[in-house]
C-alpha cells in the first residue's frame, strides 16, 4: 500500500506564521540537541521536522512503498524543486548534495549545514573532487546521501544528462545505487503542479508564496531499482541510472 502523508486546508498567514515557528525550532534543535545526539537521533529528528513543515505547507507525500531501513548507499533522483529535499528527507532521512549557493540562503543554508550537507561548487574541479570524496565518507558512515545528478531542477517535462562524477562515490564506497523518481501533482486537476517548480531565475521567496497559494499538491515518489556497482564505471553507472529512471517518468504505464 501506498505511504501518504497528508494535510488540511489553511490561509497563507498561517501557513507563513507556521513555517516561522518550524525554523524556529529547528534551528534551537540543531544548536542544543544535536550535539548530544547520535545519528539515529539526528536523522529521526530530521525527518520529522520536514513532515512537519511538508503538513504546514499542506504537501501530500505519496510512496509505492516504504524504503529500506537504515540504507547505507548512494540515493540518485530527479529534480524539480527545492521541495524535493523535504519530501525525500520525510521518508529516507539522510546527507545531501547540494550546490553552494544553498549554504548563504538564510536560516536554509544554517539548517542544511547542521544536517551534514555536503556543499560542492560545479564550476570548480576541486570542489567537485571534494564532493567525491565527502560523499564516499558519509555513505562508509552509515549514511544515505541523495543527490541530484542533473545539476539543476526542472518543470518535469524531460530529464537532463546526468553529471558523472557523483557516482565515483559510490564505486569507491562500493556502496547500491537507490534509483528515485519524483513528480508534483495538482491533486484537482490530475496535472502537474507547476506551483511546486522551482526552475530558471525564481527565487525562494517566490517560489514559496507559490507553494503556500494552493493546497493541492502531491508529491509522488517511486522508489525503483536499488543498482550494484559491480562491472560499472562511473560513466556507465549514471547512463544506466538515467535509462531507468527516464524510463519510469516517461514510458507510458501500459508498456513498462
Amino acid at each position: 500500500m501506498p505511504t501518504v502523508i497528508g494535510a488540511t486546508r489553511r490561509s497563507r498567514l498561517v501557513k507563513l506564521t507556521g513555517i516561522a515557528l518550524q525554523f524556529g525550532r529547528g534551528a534551537w534543535t540543531v544548536s542544543l540537541r544535536f550535539p548530544g545526539w547520535n545519528k539515529a537521533q539526528r536523522l529521526q529528528a530530521i525527518q520529522r521536522w520536514a513532515r512537519q513543515l511538508l503538513a504546514i505547507l499542506e504537501i501530500e507525500v505519496q510512496s509505492n512503498q516504504l524504503p529500506q531501513a537504515d540504507f547505507a548507499g548512494l540515493v540518485v533522483s530527479n529534480h524539480l524543486s527545492w521541495l524535493d529535499i523535504l519530501v525525500l528527507q520525510s521518508l529516507m532521512p539522510g546527507s545531501f548534495v547540494a550546490k553552494t549557493e544553498v549554504r548563504r540562503w538564510p536560516v536554509v543554508g544554517y539548517l542544511a549545514q547542521a544536517c551534514a550537507t555536503i556543499f560542492v561548487d560545479r564550476a570548480s574541479p576541486r570542489s567537485a573532487r571534494s564532493m567525491v570524496e565527502d560523499t564516499a565518507a558519509a555513505i562508509a558512515q552509515g549514511y544515505a546521501v541523495v543527490v541530484f545528478p542533473e545539476g539543476t531542477s526542472s518543470n518535469g517535462s524531460s530529464l537532463g544528462d546526468f553529471h558523472a562524477n557523483i557516482f565515483e562515490s559510490a564505486i569507491r564506497a562500493q556502496a547500491p545505487v537507490q534509483l528515485l523518481s519524483l513528480q508534483y501533482i495538482d491533486t484537482v486537476t490530475g496535472q502537474a503542479a507547476a506551483a511546486a517548480h522551482f526552475i530558471d531565475d525564481m527565487t525562494l521567496m517566490a517560489s514559496l508564496k507559490d507553494v503556500m497559494a494552493t493546497s493541492t499538491i502531491q508529491a509522488r515518489v517511486h522508489i525503483g531499482d536499488c543498482l550494484s556497482v559491480q562491472g560499472h564505471t562511473r560513466k556507465s553507472l549514471a547512463l544506466h541510472a538515467h535509462q531507468k529512471i527516464h524510463a519510469h517518468l516517461f514510458t507510458p504505464a501500459h508498456e513498462t
